[in-house]
């Protein structure tokens, strides 16, 4: 059975200021975003600014914009939910998040029109104190270092006042990040300690298979460790 991912309330920067990762297999594809969530499905609050119908009916979209940013949201092979919206209606909208040619966009599952300005206000304060709530979890995170995530957990909550839902998820994603990161950092060294003469990192990044930018980061933290070194440029080899 596969679980149905949660749609996270989120702002519209939030998505389109992150790194879309497209999993394999039945894993959920989703956004990363700079506050470290993984958003497969969103929920976001804006106001329709553009929109666009085909007279065949097999493709319409809307344009919404929060205030941060502006996110299309697309349907195909019909024009619903999209076609009874007009610009300048503001909607609550939950979907999945898709990229396409370089561009995020969301395939809406729900479109409510809101008409109280309230619900927008409180939208963009429950999202500020989110905002705020993530940063400190990921400062005494880091400060933490192997604090153990129980103890830091409730630190967090009781000590910082910090919502139990947001400090269980941010705690759940920085420690899976921290193990994915871990198994990153043993395969590279495998594959560094498999060529003894070193290995050139254009083939170490073909050998990996992982995003470049983590295999580089990886990279250098190896050699400011002094676990490994470069004896020629371009070329790492373990000590």
């Amino acid at each position: 059975m596969i679980e149905r991912q949660t749609a996270k309330k989120v702002r519209i920067r939030d998505i389109m200021s992150g790194k879309f990762v497209r999993k394999e297999g039945f894993e959920p594809n989703f956004v990363k975003t700079p506050l470290g969530e993984e958003v497969s499905r969103a929920r976001v609050l804006g106001t329709i600014v553009s929109k666009f119908v085909t007279e065949d009916g097999n493709y319409a979209s809307v344009t919404i914009d929060d205030g941060s940013d502006t996110i299309r949201l697309k349907v195909f092979k019909t024009t619903k939910p999209l076609d009874s919206f007009e610009i300048g209606d503001v909607v609550d909208v939950i979907g999945k998040v898709r990229e396409y040619e370089g561009e995020i966009y969301i395939i809406p599952e729900v479109v409510r029109k809101v008409d109280d300005p309230n619900f927008e206000m409180l939208r963009r304060v429950e999202l500020l104190r989110k905002e705020m709530a993530a940063k400190k979890v990921r400062e005494l995170m880091e400060k933490g270092g192997d604090k153990d995530p129980e103890e830091l957990r409730k630190e967090l909550i009781e000590k910082h006042s910090i919502e139990a839902c947001w400090v269980n998820a941010l705690i759940g994603e920085g420690n899976r990040e921290k193990s994915e990161r871990n198994e990153l950092k043993t395969k590279i060294l495998k594959a560094i300690e498999s060529s003894p003469e070193g290995i050139v990192y254009s083939e170490l990044v073909k050998k990996i298979g992982a995003e470049e930018a983590d295999i580089e980061g990886v990279i250098d933290e190896l050699l400011s460790e002094g676990i490994c070194y470069e004896p020629s440029p371009g070329r790492i080899k373990k000590i």
